[in-house]
């Protein structure tokens, strides 16, 4: 390798412009050698004009995850893997797992527990995090082990009472005006949740098209001295937004994820976006254990009253007709089928909680309509 003397300014002494023309060709070399720029030449637009929604995420995801990889292999000593580093991009179900589960390198979610005079608190006893529209607050992430490819994060609000969990979750019409979010990408404006502590967050689904939308980012390296992964969350709408959530309960799953969009941990964290955060959770940590504990010197009275209402119950619903009916219905519009559909479904889970002693006859018809509203996605 010759050194161009001449290619440097005077500003540099010898030494200093040998050391930095070497470091520049090896930079060089190693990009040409594992097809780094190939990659880049091949996914960069033919002009730097707008581009669509797909074009633009998955431009930024051959570019950002790559680079993601490099740097978190240099530092963690592992050699730099560029291939199979992305995330898996695809259409989320309608029906999702809301069940937790620690997977094989026991993924963790982690919610440090805040002061009273902060714009956020978290209750443990309801795995809930009360929060104003707007604050950010932190969530650390931990796993025990790590696999050769690299881990991403998903995180994707849904309704958490069964009767809503089918409905998408997104902003209201108030919140996301433009005007209230300059500088903030068209398909972004939909999310009820930003990650703006990681740069490399991509923003998926779309409301329009019926899609979930959820956020998915690389899941890094702890720095030296913990073992966790810290990142800030902030909501932009609140949960009494009538064009929105409606006053619908959400909760947050978190998905730990490889590069094929295998999902290998589950973590599922209760929300609630208000304005009085520490007055919310007050009132149902009371309400929750009101219904947990009976009041003291009013235990014998207190199992009569439930006992005759569990008999009125049963009594009612075995009055009910429970006989199942098949009926046709031809509708104009796929959209109004499906309307007719979810309708349905609410109405057959709304009986099952509250008839939770002989639901079978409500969930089995809730079970059939969702397998016909599946087959018209």
């Amino acid at each position: 390798m010759s050194f161009p003397e001449s290619d440097f300014s005077d500003l540099l002494d010898k030494a200093d412009a040998e050391e930095l023309y070497k470091n520049v060709h090896e930079i060089v070399t190693y990009v040409e050698d594992n097809s780094y720029g190939a990659m880049l030449n091949d996914n960069m637009p033919d002009s730097f004009g707008t581009l669509d929604v797909e074009q633009t995420l998955d431009f930024k995801q051959e570019v950002l995850f790559t680079e993601y990889q490099l740097e978190s292999d240099s530092l963690s000593g592992h050699p730099p893997q560029i291939a199979q580093q992305r995330p898996a991009v695809y259409d989320i179900p309608i029906t999702v797992c809301s069940e937790e589960y620690s997977g094989p390198h026991n993924f963790e979610v982690s919610i440090i527990p805040n002061g009273s005079k902060n714009p956020w608190v978290f209750s443990p006893s309801l795995n809930k995090v009360f929060i104003d529209m707007g604050s950010h607050f932190p969530v650390d992430f931990r796993v025990s082990s790590r696999p050769s490819q690299g881990l991403f994060i998903r995180v994707m609000p849904s309704f958490s009472s069964l009767q809503h969990s089918q409905e998408l979750v997104y902003r209201c019409v108030q919140h996301e005006q433009p005007q209230l979010n300059k500088n903030v990408p068209e398909h972004v404006r939909q999310h009820i949740i930003r990650c703006p502590s990681n740069g490399q967050a991509v923003y998926l689904g779309d409301r329009t098209s019926n899609k979930r939308l959820s956020i998915i980012f690389p899941l890094s390296y702890p720095q030296t001295g913990t073992d966790a992964v810290r990142e800030m969350f902030v909501f932009v709408c609140k949960n009494s937004c009538p064009s929105g959530m409606n006053r619908k309960p959400i909760e947050i799953i978190f998905t730990l994820e490889n590069s094929n969009g295998e999902i290998l941990g589950r973590r599922i964290l209760n929300v609630r976006i208000c304005s009085c955060p520490k007055r919310d959770k007050e009132k149902e940590e009371k309400d929750h254990t009101n219904k947990g504990t009976a009041p003291y010197g009013k235990k014998r009275k207190l199992e009569g009253k439930v006992e005759k209402a569990e008999k009125k119950s049963t009594t009612n619903v075995d009055a009910k007709d429970r006989n199942v009916y098949a009926i046709t219905l031809e509708l104009p519009g796929k959209h109004n089928v499906q309307h007719v559909l979810k309708s349905a479904m609410d109405m057959m889970a709304g009986e099952a909680l509250r008839n939770p002693q002989s639901n079978d006859v409500f969930m089995s018809c809730y079970k059939k309509l969702q397998v016909q509203l599946n087959q018209l996605q």
